[in-house]
């Protein structure tokens, strides 16, 4: 298991330099002119969110359970796979800023320091979040019980919800028409795996989770 954490971090890391790899310019004098406060300040939050998420999560590599719970790997096994497609196809998102610039109209400052705001509220969220799921997993409970504390209390997927409103956040630090049609995919895959884990919680969880959905939203607290 120890090993499968280290994969992960190396992958983790990896696909970061890859995004870096992406943005820069090989031929020209300063490879790295697109690395500016928005690109840059995106990479910086997600190499901390990154590094919190899977520090967080490490006691999920020494129980192959808890590993399945965490990632829903339980009730969604190939949802994994698609994730990585789009993770994939977000690197088009980092083409296009460092060299393509298909809509350059949508380079606009005050949309991208938008963008930088937004994606810090998720990565704080997202920090909390995993916060209460590490609780959550660290404790040997007689009764299973949904989790509804912490971000929990206001939405059942906060996990989900940070995703999507991470990729309308790069989106706009990136300016890309791409990204716009990302946020899209991401949003149906994304909100598909939530369809597919409410049918997994109410199998375990049974009545309490009932009771706790009638009560909390999907997505967007006080709307889905």
């Amino acid at each position: 298991m120890k090993t499968s954490f280290w994969t992960t971090l190396t992958c983790s890391l990896g696909y970061l330099l890859l995004v870096l790899a992406c943005l820069a310019q090989w031929r020209h004098p300063r490879p790295l002119l697109q690395l500016d406060y928005f690109s840059g300040g995106y990479l910086a939050l997600r190499f901390f969110g990154s590094i919190y998420s899977l520090s967080s999560s490490r006691r999920a590599f020494y129980s192959s359970q808890v590993k399945k719970q965490w990632w829903a790997l339980d009730s969604d096994p190939t949802g994994p796979r698609w994730v990585m497609v789009l993770m994939v196809l977000d690197l088009a998102v980092f083409l296009d800023y460092g060299h393509f610039r298909i809509t350059p109209g949508l380079a606009r400052p005050a949309l991208q320091t938008l963008g930088i705001v937004l994606y810090f509220a998720v990565t704080l969220w997202q920090i909390w979040t995993d916060s209460y799921l590490a609780r959550y997993f660290s404790r040997n409970q007689q009764t299973l019980l949904p989790m509804n504390r912490g971000p929990y209390r206001y939405v059942r997927h906060p996990r989900y919800a940070a995703a999507i409103v991470g990729k309308a956040a790069m989106a706009l630090i990136f300016a890309s028409i791409v990204g716009w049609l990302l946020v899209v995919a991401w949003g149906l895959l994304l909100l598909n795996k939530i369809a597919v884990e409410e049918r997994h919680l109410r199998k375990v969880f049974g009545p309490p989770y009932e009771s706790y959905a009638r009560t909390t939203a999907k997505v967007i607290p006080g709307i889905y």
